[in-house]
C-alpha cells in the first residue's frame, strides 16, 4: 500500500508542474517554453521515455523550468524503474510464500494424518521397551552367575598354574639328578670296560707265566740229569734244581688258582658289565620317556596359563557386558518414560499442527491480497509509458521466446529482473518467456543443447547477449531455422545473423557527461580528459559525444586530452600526474571502466574538482556522495533485460520489425538522486 501511496504522490508532483508550467507559458522565449511545455504536457500524459530538454541557460526561468522538468522525469524514469525492479522482488517473495505456505499447510494436514499412526507407534515402542527391560533382566542374572562360575573357575585355574609351576621345577630338578645318574653310569660302563681289559692282560701275564714254569720244569729236569751224571760234585747244584722243580709247581698251583679266580672275576665283571649297559639303555630309554612327560607337563602349565588369561579375558568382557547390560537398562527405562512423554507430547503436536494449518490459511489469504495489491501496483505502472508497451495479442496465437544470459554480478541481476517483470507482463498476451541464466561460464556450455531443445520445441524468438562465448553459433543456428534472433548490451560479431540489436548508444552517453559536467561546473572551467584506447570503440564513442556537446558551451575548455591504459594503477598516475600539472582544472572526465582511480586521485589531492564517470556500483555512490564524483552515467539494466524482449514479441504478433539498432535508455546518478541508490 505504501508503494501505491508514493506513486499517487508522484502524480501529483507531476500535475503540479505542470499547473507551474502553464504559469511560465507566457514567459520568454516562446520556442524554449514550446519544449518545456511539450514536455509537461508528456509528463501529463504519464510518458516518461522522452529525451531530456536541451538547456541553453539554466539561469533563465525558462532553463530553470526545463532542468527542472529533466530532473524531475529523470527521477520519476529511475523511481519507476526500480518500482517495476521491487515488483519483479515483491512477486518472487510472493511465489515462495505462496509456495512455502502450501508446503506448509499440506505438512500440517500430512502431520496431523500421521499423529494417529505415531501414536500406535510410540505405544508398540512402550511394549517392545517393556519386554526388553525384562530380558535384560534376565540376562544381567545370568550373567551375574556366568561371572561368578568364571571367578570360580579362575582360582581354580591359578592354583592349577601354581601346581604346575611347582612340578615343573620339581621335574626339572630331577631331571639335573636323572642327568647326574646316567652321566656315572656311562661312566661305569667305561671303567668295567677298563677293567676287563685289564684282566685280559692279567690273563696274558698267567700264560706267560705258566710258559716260564714249565720253562723251569724242563729246566729243572735237565738239571737233575747234569747232576746225577756229575754225581757227588752236583750235590748243592742239585738242591737248586729241586727247588726250582717246586717253585715252579707251586708257581703252577698259584697260577691254576689265580686262573680261577680271574675267570670268576671276568665272568662276573661280564655279567656286571651287561646289567650295566642294560640298565644304561632301561635308563636312557626312561629318560626319553621322561623328556615327554615333562615336555607335556611343560605343554600343561603353558596351555593352563593360556587358559588363566583367557578366563581373566572372559571376566573382563563378562563386567564390561553387565556393566553395558546395566547401562541398556537404563537407556531401556530412558526410552521408555520418553515414550510416555512423547505419547503426551503427541497431542500438544496435534494441537499445534492444527493452529499450523489454520496460521497456513490466513497466510494463504494475505498472499492472496499481496498478489491482489501487486497486480494494483502494476496497474498502476502500466499507465505510465517508460518503455515499449506489448500490443494487444492475437486470439489463438501463443508466442515462446527464450532469452539466455550471465548471471554473475549486480548489474546482471538488474538485468534480470527487467527479463522476469517482461515475462510476467507477457503472460497476459498469451507470450511464454523462458530465461535461462548461467551463473557461470561452466555452466553456459550447456546453451547449445538447452537451444536445440527450445528450437525442437517450436519456440519463435531467441535473444542472446552479443559477447557470450558460444553464443555466435547459436545465434547463427537459430536463425538458419528460421527464428528471430534479437541480441542486446552489445552487438554480436556477425551481424547477418541476427535481426536486431539493443544497446546502449555510447555516443550519447558521451553527450550526457558533457551536460552533466557543464551542469555540475555552471557552465565555467578547465576540463582534464581521461580517454582510453580509442581503437575500443567505445571509448571512441564517449569521447566524440563529449566533445561533440561541450562544443556549445563556451565557458568550459578542455585543459588536457591524455590517453590512459584500462589499468586503474595506469589511470590513478596520469590522473595524478594531470592535477599537478593543471592546478586551476576545476572538471575531469574518464571514459574507461576504471572510475574509482581517478576519484581517488582527486580525493587524495584535496582539491575541488568535479568528476563525470560511467557505470553504477557502492563505491561510484559513495564519491558522489563525498562530492567527488559529480555524476555517474550508466545504461539502463532493467531495460536491458525487459526491452529486447517486448520489442521481440511485437515483432512476432504483428509481423513489424522495429529498427535494427535499439538504443536503450540512459541512467544518471548525481547528488540529487544517490541516496536511493545506495544500500
Amino acid at each position: 500500500m505504501g508503494t501505491l501511496v508514493i506513486l499517487l504522490g508522484v502524480v501529483a508532483v507531476i500535475e503540479a508542474v505542470f499547473i507551474i508550467f502553464l504559469i511560465y507559458k507566457s514567459l520568454g522565449d516562446k520556442n524554449q517554453m514550446k519544449k518545456v511545455i511539450s514536455q509537461a504536457d508528456e509528463l501529463k500524459k504519464r510518458r516518461v521515455d522522452i529525451d531530456d530538454l536541451e538547456i541553453s541557460d539554466t539561469a533563465s526561468s525558462h532553463g530553470a523550468i526545463g532542468d527542472a522538468i529533466n530532473v524531475i522525469k529523470n527521477n520519476l524514469q529511475t523511481f519507476l524503474e526500480a518500482t517495476k525492479g521491487n515488483v519483479v522482488v515483491l512477486s518472487d517473495a510472493i511465489d515462495v510464500l505462496s509456495e512455502g505456505s502450501e508446503k506448509n499447510k499440506d505438512g500440517s494436514q500430512q502431520l496431523s494424518a500421521s499423529l494417529s499412526e505415531i501414536v500406535n507407534k510410540i505405544q508398540e515402542q512402550q511394549d517392545l521397551v517393556g519386554s526388553c527391560l525384562t530380558l535384560i533382566e534376565e540376562n544381567t542374572e545370568q550373567l551375574t552367575d556366568i561371572d561368578s562360575s568364571a571367578k570360580n573357575i579362575g582360582g581354580i585355574l591359578n592354583e592349577s598354574a601354581e601346581s604346575c609351576k611347582t612340578g615343573v621345577g620339581n621335574l626339572e630338578n630331577y631331571e639335573n639328578k636323572m642327568k647326574f645318574v646316567s652321566d656315572n653310569l656311562e661312566q661305569s660302563e667305561v671303567i668295567l670296560r677298563e677293567f676287563s681289559e685289564r684282566l685280559s692282560e692279567i690273563n696274558s701275564i698267567g700264560s706267560f707265566i705258566v710258559d716260564m714254569s714249565e720253562s723251569l720244569q724242563l729246566l729243572a729236569l735237565n738239571a737233575s740229569i747234569e747232576v746225577a751224571r756229575v754225581g757227588e760234585a752236583g750235590k748243592g747244584f742239585a738242591v737248586v734244581t729241586r727247588e726250582m722243580s717246586e717253585m715252579s709247581e707251586k708257581t703252577l698251583e698259584g697260577i691254576g688258582s689265580i686262573n680261577e679266580i680271574l675267570a670268576n672275576v671276568s665272568e662276573s665283571s661280564e655279567r656286571v658289565n651287561q646289567s650295566i649297559h642294560e640298565c644304561a639303555k632301561v635308563f636312557a630309554e626312561s629318560r626319553r620317556e621322561f623328556d615327554e612327560v615333562s615336555a607335556s607337563f611343560r605343554t600343561i602349565d603353558r596351555q593352563s596359563g593360556e587358559i588363566n588369561e583367557k578366563m581373566r579375558d572372559i571376566s573382563s568382557k563378562i563386567d564390561t557386558i553387565t556393566d553395558n547390560s546395566r547401562a541398556t537398562k537404563e537407556k531401556a527405562m530412558q526410552a521408555f518414560r520418553a515414550s510416555e512423554e512423547a505419547t503426551s507430547g503427541t497431542e500438544e503436536i496435534a494441537s499445534v499442527s492444527e493452529l499450523t494449518a489454520e496460521t497456513s490459511s490466513k497466510i494463504s489469504e494475505n498472499v492472496g491480497s499481496l498478489d491482489s495489491m501487486l497486480k494494483g501496483i502494476q496497474n498502476l505502472l502500466k499507465q505510465f509509458t517508460t518503455s515499449v508497451v506489448p500490443v494487444p495479442s492475437v486470439p489463438g496465437k501463443k508466442v515462446k521466446i527464450g532469452v539466455f544470459c550471465i548471471l554473475d554480478n549486480d548489474f546482471w541481476y538488474s538485468v534480470r529482473r527487467g527479463i522476469v517483470y517482461a515475462r510476467k507482463e507477457l503472460e497476459d498476451y498469451n507470450a511464454e518467456v523462458r530465461y535461462v541464466p548461467f551463473t557461470d561460464w561452466d555452466k553456459a556450455k550447456k546453451m547449445p543443447e538447452l537451444v536445440d531443445e527450445m528450437i525442437a520445441e517450436g519456440f519463435d524468438g531467441f535473444i542472446f547477449p552479443g559477447f557470450m562465448d558460444g553464443a555466435m553459433d547459436n545465434i547463427r543456428k537459430a536463425h538458419n531455422n528460421g527464428k528471430k534472433v534479437y541480441c542486446f548490451n552489445c552487438d554480436c560479431a556477425q551481424t547477418k545473423d541476427r535481426d536486431a540489436c539493443f544497446q546502449p548508444d555510447v555516443f550519447d552517453q558521451g553527450v550526457i557527461a558533457a551536460r552533466s559536467l557543464d551542469k555540475a561546473l555552471n557552465r565555467s572551467g578547465k576540463v582534464i580528459a581521461l580517454v582510453g584506447d580509442e581503437t575500443v570503440d567505445v571509448n571512441k564513442q564517449r569521447f566524440a559525444g563529449f566533445m561533440k556537446e561541450l562544443s556549445k558551451y563556451p565557458g568550459i575548455k578542455v585543459a588536457e586530452t591524455i590517453k590512459i591504459e584500462d589499468s586503474e594503477q595506469d589511470a590513478y598516475n596520469k590522473a595524478v600526474a594531470a592535477l599537478q600539472r593543471n592546478p586551476d582544472a576545476t572538471g575531469m572526465y574518464i571514459t574507461t571502466g576504471t572510475p574509482l582511480a581517478a576519484a581517488r586521485a582527486i580525493e587524495d589531492s584535496g582539491r575541488k574538482v568535479s568528476l563525470v564517470v560511467f557505470d553504477h556500483s557502492d563505491e561510484i555512490f559513495k564519491f558522489i556522495k563525498k562530492g567527488i564524483i559529480a555524476a555517474a552515467i550508466g545504461q539502463d539494466p532493467f531495460g536491458q533485460g525487459h526491452d529486447p524482449i517486448v520489442w521481440m514479441y511485437n515483432s512476432i504478433m504483428s509481423g513489424q520489425n522495429p529498427s535494427e539498432i535499439m538504443k536503450c535508455r540512459v541512467n544518471v546518478v548525481d547528488g540529487g538522486n544517490v541516496n536511493s541508490m545506495l544500500n
